[in-house]
């Protein structure tokens, strides 16, 4: 699911503006883009996430003003490098002579935090942790919101399924007694033709086979099940990748049917079928 949470703090020497976004994964993936170059601080941003969220790809990105050494320093040789390229473009493509050191200073690595350890990174931490909190309940409500919205598509399309399953059900006997009427009379056609008889041992046999072939009646009661757990796994929370291999068996039952039908009334149904659970399939991935 998607999700977006943005909150922002600013007291005495310490400013923060935080941004959390997330999108669609399999699996939760973290990606961390604080410019503080302190890893400590990074791994502790990605436990809190996974906190928050089972799956996904998800991105917190802050930008931090600490006022005074104690909290972050000028990288130079990262912020040398950028003034000395910068130079080299200026002078390339005749740009204002003005180079900026506060823009410069905005640039990947240019700032670069002290005590990369001990107190330093607890310091951080202690700081950024309330904005990002804050970040992180407003992305988690806004998935919440999208997974309950997508919950109820997903009933709805399990709706559609059982009624489907209701009517395949009631026409399997149907299609086996079409077969038999087809089967009959062009039997008697033929047999007319070379003038013979029918034999009724033959008919017997072939509706039986034509039967077996075609009997869907254990795919029908594994998709119910499959249906009645889909439907059980919507009520709990946390529950996408369970849900994820449950649809996974739904569509491995209605190829099965897919492939039995051999009545045209059958095929359709077993087609508008097929295209409710590959919906299912599709929109599951989003769920945490």
């Amino acid at each position: 699911m998607t999700g977006f949470g943005h909150a922002s703090v600013s007291n005495g020497d310490f400013s923060a503006d935080v941004v959390v976004r997330s999108v669609n994964g399999k699996h939760l993936k973290t990606k961390v883009q604080l410019g503080l170059h302190m890893p400590e601080v990074d791994e502790r941003v990605a436990a809190l996430v996974a906190r928050y969220f089972r799956r996904g790809s998800v991105e917190v990105s802050a930008r931090i003003d600490w006022a005074g050494a104690a909290g972050a320093a000028f990288n130079e040789r990262i912020f040398g490098s950028y003034a000395r390229e910068l130079e080299k473009l200026r002078r390339r493509f005749g740009l204002a002579p003005e180079i900026r050191a506060d823009l410069i200073a905005q640039l990947p690595g240019a700032m670069a935090a002290e005590g990369l350890s001990g107190r330093g990174a607890g310091r951080v931490w202690r700081r950024i942790r309330p904005v990002l909190t804050e970040a992180l309940d407003r992305a988690a409500r806004m998935r919440a919101s999208e997974g309950r919205h997508l919950a109820a598509a997903l009933g709805r399309h399990c709706a559609r399924v059982r009624r489907l399953l209701d009517r395949i059900e009631a026409r399997a006997p149907l299609a086996a007694e079409q077969y038999r009427l087809r089967l009959t009379r062009r039997t008697e056609s033929l047999v007319a033709e070379a003038g013979a008889e029918v034999d009724p041992g033959f008919l017997a046999r072939e509706i039986v086979a034509f039967a077996e072939r075609s009997d869907i009646t254990e795919e029908i009661c594994r998709l119910r099940a499959h249906i009645e757990h889909f439907m059980e796994g919507l009520r709990a929370e946390g529950s996408g990748r369970r849900l994820e291999f449950i649809a996974q068996e739904m569509h491995r039952e209605a190829n099965t049917m897919a492939s039995k039908a051999n009545d045209t009334v059958m095929v359709r149904l077993v087609i508008d079928l097929r295209g409710e659970v590959d919906k299912i399939r599709e929109q599951v991935l989003n769920l945490e």
